[in-house]
């Protein structure tokens, strides 16, 4: 019995602490509303690299959820990132999340606005002088997204989780 109480307490521990650890919350202003994310920095007081997390398809917020499941897979990526000794910046897409408000009538949407809103995304890690270099991470739809992305603004590294599988871009 005491086996078990243990380990939900350590079960429950382990989800608050998880939860508790969303990074600072950081604002990109755009011309049709503003896009929120999660600024995670490690402790680490020397320049450090970071990585723009870009999620998929669909409904999906900055932490990989969506109306149908939680699983905090991006979330969970970041902190292990933050483990690693790399920051990470993750975002919702427009019309997602805490960035609803700078979605587009569906009509006017285009995958470009996606493009677009990760190469501002990056332009915002530039700025920041605590850096030393820029990885960008897609999964699914924002590998596409992050591939252009990363191409357009001549980002360090690129990885693709579960991205395109024959995909041919000259660069």
């Amino acid at each position: 019995m005491q086996r078990i109480f243990l380990a939900l307490l350590l079960f429950v521990f382990f989800i608050l602490n998880i939860s508790a650890q969303t990074g600072k919350n950081v604002v990109l202003e755009t011309s049709t509303g503003n896009l929120e994310g999660s600024l995670l920095v490690t402790p680490i007081k020397t320049k450090m690299p970071v990585a723009l997390i870009i999620a998929g398809s669909g409904p999906t917020d900055r932490d990989g959820n969506n109306p149908m499941m939680i699983n905090n897979s991006l979330k969970l990526l970041a902190l292990g990132l933050e483990e690693n000794g790399i920051a990470s910046l993750r975002y919702d897409k427009r019309g997602i999340g805490k960035s609803k408000d700078a979605g587009l009538k569906e009509i006017d949407l285009r995958f470009e606005n996606y493009i677009n809103d990760a190469e501002l995304w990056i332009d915002y890690l530039r700025k920041d002088s605590s850096f030393s270099e820029i990885i960008v991470i897609g999964h699914s739809e924002g590998s596409l997204i992050g591939m252009i992305a990363a191409n357009n603004k001549k980002v360090d590294k690129f990885i693709s989780l579960a991205g395109a599988g024959n995909l041919q871009i000259k660069f």
